[in-house]
């Protein structure tokens, strides 16, 4: 717990010192986006959960960094096993609770992200960021909204321009998970690895294999697939839509999302 905290609270800190130095930029340029998220399953409970995730980030560009803050509405309906964590559903209960799902609605956890471009494309031989993040426990944790505790961690995210239109991806992230009292949480590796293909000029099509350690010891380990569809309307703004397909209990069977941005 306390270990999750300083975590936290550093990264945090590292974040504003990250935009502080900002300030005296001059091609400063930031983006707001937001989106739906909808995912459905019984993630091995037996009784079905869903969950809406509408998140509004607004992030800051400049020069090789970058640094975002998201404020996320959830609703979600479950038997209290499935809860959000990270701006992800996934089982953290043990045992039978209820056959009967509540549907609760409220203010998720904040994310606060940021981001250093170790590498560019041109001239070097491919993308590579790191990037770090910390949530704040906002949720309501007694409605089954988030665990209540700070969760922070980093992660290496890649891309490879293999062939004309084509662009391999692969990311690395790991995340200290703060435990609430009567769970033992583990810690979070997760990694996926996809291509995108450049459609025409203004669409592309993005295709991602998912997948972690499940946050409970015995349970199934999250495990998807995931499509995505990018449409630009112009240099400011992009339309998304999304679909997921669950591989394992751990992943929701399905999950559907669709978003745009608006960059300034």
């Amino acid at each position: 717990m306390k270990q999750t905290r300083r975590l936290g609270w550093l990264a945090a800190g590292l974040l504003c010192v990250a935009a502080a130095r900002s300030a005296c930029a001059s091609d400063l340029a930031w983006k707001f986006s937001s989106s739906l998220d909808y995912a459905s399953g019984d993630y091995g409970t037996g009784t079905r959960s869903s969950s809406l995730y509408i998140p509004f980030t607004l992030k800051r560009y400049w020069n090789d960094w970058n640094a975002s803050l998201t404020v996320p509405f959830l609703s979600q309906s479950s038997n209290g096993q499935v809860t959000n964590v990270g701006g992800k559903p996934g089982r953290i209960g043990r045992g039978s609770v209820s056959t009967d799902a509540t549907t609760h609605s409220g203010l998720g956890d904040l994310l606060v992200r940021g981001g250093y471009d170790i590498l560019k494309e041109d001239p070097q031989p491919f993308d590579l960021s790191l990037v770090g993040k910390v949530k704040f426990p906002t949720a309501d944790k007694d409605k089954g909204l988030g665990t209540g505790e700070f969760d922070g961690g980093f992660g290496l995210e890649s891309g490879k321009l293999i062939a004309p239109g084509w662009t391999l991806l692969a990311d690395l992230y790991f995340t200290v998970i703060g435990s609430p009292p009567g769970l033992d949480l583990r810690n979070q590796a997760a990694a996926d690895i996809g291509v995108s293909r450049l459609l025409i000029k203004e669409l592309t099509l993005t295709a991602l294999l998912e997948g972690s350690n499940a946050l409970v010891s015995g349970e199934p380990a999250p495990f998807d697939l995931r499509g995505i569809l990018d449409y630009r309307l112009n240099e400011q703004g992009g339309l998304f839509i999304g679909a997921l397909a669950g591989l394992s209990d751990g992943s929701p069977d399905y999950g559907l999302s669709f978003g745009g941005s608006y960059r300034f």
